[in-house]
This record gives C-alpha cells, sequence and structure tokens, in this order.
C-alpha cells in the first residue's frame, strides 16, 4: 500500500537545491565576490588528510591514525614524493547573502588569517558584513576578504546550531584503512554520498 504524503505551499517553493533534511550545506565560493555574515565567535579547527587516489579527504583519527603513521615514515625515510598530506582545516558556521542560507565554511590557514587580522584590526567579525572577492583556480585560487561597515543582523529563518565535533567526527580506523586501500567513500558504506 503507497503511503500518501500530504503537500503544502512550501513543497511548492522548495528547489533541488535546497539542503535535503539532516544536511548541512557547505560554502563553495564562485569565482567574483560573496557576501557573508560569521555567525560564530570562534572557528572549529581539525586536522585532515588528502587521498589523491579517490580526490578526497578524510577528517584525522589523531592518535592511532594510520595515515599519519604512513606520513611520519615517510618523513623519516626522506621520501621526496609523498603518498598522503594533512593540512589543518577550520569551519565556521555563516550566513550566505547569495545563496540565502545558512552555511558550514570550511577554510584553510590563510584564508583565517585574513579573519584574524578583521576581527583585531576591525572588531568583532560578527558584527558586520565580509565580502569574499575569489579569483583564480585550482592551487592558484586566492581571497580578498573586504569588512563592511557594522550593521545590525537580522535573524533569519534557517539558521540552527550545527555540532562541529559531530560533523567532523573522523570515520572508524578500519574505514580509514579502506580508505587507503582505494576503495571510495561509497564502497564502504555502500551509498552515493
Amino acid at each position: 500500500k503507497r503511503e500518501v504524503i500530504k503537500m503544502g505551499w512550501n513543497e511548492v517553493e522548495r528547489t533541488n537545491e535546497s539542503k535535503q533534511e539532516g544536511k548541512v550545506p557547505y560554502t563553495k565560493f564562485e569565482a567574483g565576490a560573496t557576501t557573508i555574515r560569521i555567525l560564530d565567535n570562534e572557528p572549529y579547527s581539525f586536522w585532515q588528510h588528502w587521498l589523491p587516489t579517490q580526490n578526497t579527504s578524510v577528517v584525522c583519527m589523531g592518535k592511532g591514525c594510520p595515515i599519519c603513521s604512513v606520513i611520519a615514515e615517510e618523513k623519516a625515510n626522506k621520501v621526496i614524493n609523498k603518498k598522503y598530506s594533512s593540512t589543518q582545516r577550520h569551519a565556521i558556521r555563516i550566513w550566505n547573502y547569495k545563496t540565502n542560507q545558512m552555511e558550514v565554511m570550511i577554510q584553510g590557514k590563510n584564508f583565517f588569517s585574513q579573519l584574524l587580522t578583521l576581527h583585531r584590526e576591525v572588531g568583532d567579525i560578527t558584527t558586520y558584513d565580509i565580502k569574499v572577492i575569489r579569483s583564480g583556480e585550482g592551487k592558484e585560487t586566492a581571497y580578498t576578504i573586504l569588512p563592511s561597515a557594522p550593521s545590525e543582523f537580522e535573524i533569519k529563518e534557517g539558521i540552527e546550531e550545527v555540532n562541529m565535533e559531530e560533523l567532523f567526527k573522523a570515520p572508524e580506523k578500519d574505514v580509514i584503512l579502506q580508505l587507503m586501500e582505494g576503495k571510495s567513500y561509497a564502497e564502504i558504506y555502500g551509498n552515493n554520498e
């Protein structure tokens, strides 16, 4: 027997780009300018490893991480073309005026160093909009960050708390080992995510 789902006006307006239930949208800056409002006072910081064979990254599990072991072994043996790399990433909730939604913005040290400079020199970065100008592609991508005058931020519908520790929780060791063997997340978890 087929279940009847009651639809309303909200469903008429919903687009395919709308965030899926339980999914937090991530910021992807397009070339040009995007205006954002930082929603959190502090970023959440974590380490991640790049897996070049799958063209994806994985959050470092810290103590006992098999990828860290390979990196340490390669460093000790002075390997030139290293198999994996590590980078520190920072995440913070923002309001993206271009997409008109709350998103989690993940960037590296250079980007967040610019935000920290604004925070120290201009004042609390949650009290004004910030224009992010993206130029270049790939490893040549550059960001220019410009502050706007302080202004009130009208609380928008769709702003919610995000448990960053849960969102950026490292996978179990056996999952990391399978990724290192060349499996994709879809193969491991049996889905297309």
